[in-house]
């Protein structure tokens, strides 16, 4: 009786201990996704420039150079209009010169004929081009990186599918999943150019580039014999 009694007590203890844990594998991986997107904004950075006997009189003159650039443009529906640095400082030899600069920066996507108008019109002010190109908007920058994110995730896990079947095991999920910001590529931009002549009427020209936009994601993938 005692021997059937510690027989099932002994049975009884083995089925509740759990079972031995079964050995897992963990596979580092990194998956990137990349898609081009035409770029949609037109940027135009313009530079007022004066140079004279004294301070005063090249901020002056600059101040209603780019005054004057601000009325014009806030006047063009859909163009965005913004302000950027001021500089003035002695030039020359003898730096007997003094000179003022200050930048301008346009923007527009829907009204970027327009927006080259503009340019053109105020390089007839007298105003140089120190950037013009097409960029890709924040909105579709974000929305581009979302889904090219969602690509190399989804990549990521069908990789670590695969490599599971070759090593002969099962795809348990991922112990940890790094995703980066997402990266894209600018346009190159070019030299800042002086101040243009006075005689400038015609616009200039710009066409939109294929930007390429991509991201990476990293991962410890767990996987368990079959």
């Amino acid at each position: 009786m005692f021997r059937a009694v510690a027989v099932a007590f002994l049975s009884a203890l083995m089925l509740a201990a759990p079972a031995a844990a079964q050995p897992e594998t963990l596979l580092r991986l990194s998956e990137t996704a990349e898609r081009s997107v035409r770029a949609d904004e037109l940027v135009a950075v313009l530079r007022a420039q004066a140079t004279g006997g004294s301070a005063a009189a090249v901020q002056e003159q600059v101040n209603r150079t780019v005054a004057a650039a601000l009325e014009r443009a806030r006047a063009v529906q859909g163009v965005t209009v913004s302000t950027g640095s001021y500089w003035t400082w002695r030039s020359g030899e003898r730096r007997e010169q003094w000179q003022a600069s200050q930048e301008i920066r346009l923007a527009a996507i829907e009204a970027a004929p327009a927006l080259l108008d503009l340019v053109g019109a105020l390089q007839g002010q007298g105003l140089g081009v120190g950037r013009l190109s097409y960029e890709v908007s924040r909105p579709l920058q974000k929305r581009e990186r979302e889904e090219v994110t969602a690509e190399a995730l989804a990549g990521l896990k069908q990789r670590a599918e695969r490599l599971a079947a070759v090593m002969g095991m099962q795809f348990a999920g991922f112990r940890e999943v790094r995703v980066d910001a997402g990266r894209f590529a600018r346009p190159p931009v070019p030299a800042p150019m002086m101040a243009a002549a006075d005689s400038a009427r015609t616009p200039p020209t710009a066409e939109p580039a294929d930007v390429p936009i991509s991201a990476t994601v990293e991962g410890d993938a767990i996987l368990k014999p079959r």
